[in-house]
């Protein structure tokens, strides 16, 4: 995850603030979520970790320490600072003793602030990178890949990562920029999907204050956030054909030019591309540019989906339930059944989906030993199917796993989940407790 791309958690009850602290970090392509309360910040980290927390000290029901207090079964590792006003300096200097990263004094300048955030995610990244791609090969074939990643990484070619969906190819991104010389430069991940249409050439290249209506600050793009580093452009095959034209160009002479600037920049980073598409058909059905393809493929390393590598199943979980024990409390284990049904499933949404099912099944474990059912829900549904025939229960049934798969598939989030859905949060929270009972 690239530093722009980071979700970050505003505490601040003043609505003009907020606001305007809310739409600056939403041009600078974070991704802020805004809570008003002590009640709306708990509930906004019990629904997805955040990278980044921006607390004010003074609050409507508490303060920004009870929040600090409180929140720290889901803050972990994620940085929080404090927005102080003069006579709170004391309570702020108390948090950070306590473990908070810092705290500014209001009035604070918000070109500062934002600073410091980028920053501090990027310090945060490079230090977890380290332990996130030693553990990369774990099996025969990701040995190899280890191999040819090390090569590559001793060139300054562009890289083109090939596999489906959820295989590890930002993992394998971070690997090759942790062994390359510019490990101590930023890594910055791109999805090129996921960008507004309207917002492209800024995100990419940035902006000069006044370049458009509402750019009232200059913005850095991503070429000018990843400098001499690793810029990864995942899910390149959806690239706009606008963008595709002007990475060309970065690619063939590493210049590039911010909106509404008068000359062109330097981009002395890497590019790496990756995609679970077909990009040389896409060349064929031009709708990818083929000078643009050959670029991109002069190294092309494909990585292959989770059930053709089942010796990393195990470690894999192992390393993941590792990891949401210390978020949650107790050392989270899987039972012999659990282990043998990770072994013999197919595994289609890969390690994003062996993740996400463990998260889920860590929030709702029942004790420090997962069993299979706790892992595949929706299982334990088509288990009891025999023994409830009435309508009612089938529609139940039928409601609850709609419910389950919606929240695995948003990572918890119950907004998105319920927007998927097809109804309110309200109403998820009922039906979900309806089916419980």
């Amino acid at each position: 995850m690239s530093a722009t791309s980071s979700k970050i958690l505003i505490i601040e009850d003043d609505p003009i603030l907020g606001g305007a602290i809310y739409q600056r970090l939403e041009l600078e392509g974070f991704e802020p979520v805004w809570a008003q309360s002590c009640a709306e910040a708990i509930a906004a980290l019990k629904r997805g970790k955040p990278d980044f927390v921006l607390s004010d000290i003074v609050l409507p029901d508490g303060s920004g320490e009870d929040v600090f207090r409180k929140a720290q079964p889901w803050l972990g590792d994620t940085p929080i600072l404090f927005a102080t006003a003069f006579g709170e300096i004391d309570q702020a200097v108390r948090l950070v003793k306590a473990g908070a990263d810092d705290y500014l004094t209001k009035p604070y300048d918000v070109d500062e602030l934002v600073e410091r955030i980028r920053q501090r995610l990027i310090h945060r990244a490079s230090r977890s990178e380290k332990a996130e791609t030693d553990a990369f090969a774990l099996s025969p074939v990701t040995t190899t890949i280890a191999e040819q990643l090390h090569k590559a990484a001793a060139t300054n070619l562009p890289i083109l990562l090939t596999g489906e969906t959820g295989v590890g190819k930002e993992v394998a991104a971070r690997y090759l920029h942790a062994h390359s010389s510019r490990s101590g430069s930023p890594f910055v991940a791109v999805n090129c999907g996921a960008i507004p249409h309207d917002l492209l050439e800024s995100q990419f290249f940035g902006h000069e204050r006044g370049a458009f209506t509402g750019a009232v600050h200059g913005h850095v793009g991503y070429f000018e956030e990843a400098a001499d580093g690793t810029l990864l452009l995942d899910e390149i095959g959806e690239l706009d054909a606008r963008l595709q034209t002007a990475l060309l160009r970065v690619l063939e002479n590493g210049q590039f030019r911010p909106v509404g600037a008068r000359q062109d920049k330097t981009f002395a980073g890497r590019v790496i591309a990756a995609t679970n598409a077909d990009l040389g058909q896409l060349r064929l059905d031009r709708k990818f540019r083929a000078d643009l393809y050959y670029r991109l493929s002069v190294i092309e390393i494909p990585l292959p989906p989770l059930r053709e590598r089942r010796g990393e199943i195990e470690p894999l979980a192992q390393r993941f339930l590792k990891e949401f024990s210390s978020e949650s409390g107790p050392d989270l284990k899987l039972s012999s059944n659990a282990l043998q049904t990770l072994l013999r499933h197919g595994w289609p949404g890969n390690i994003r989906e062996l993740r996400n099912r463990l998260q889920r099944a860590a929030v709702f474990a029942r004790s420090d030993m997962l069993e299979a059912a706790e892992i595949f829900p929706e299982t334990r549904l088509n288990e009891t199917e025999e023994e409830e025939d009435t309508l009612a229960d089938v529609r139940q049934r039928a409601e609850a796993e709609l419910i389950e798969r919606a929240l695995l598939a948003s990572h918890g989030r119950i907004g998105e989940a319920a927007k998927q859905l097809g109804i309110s949060r309200t109403t998820l929270w009922k039906r979900r407790g309806k089916s419980k009972q």
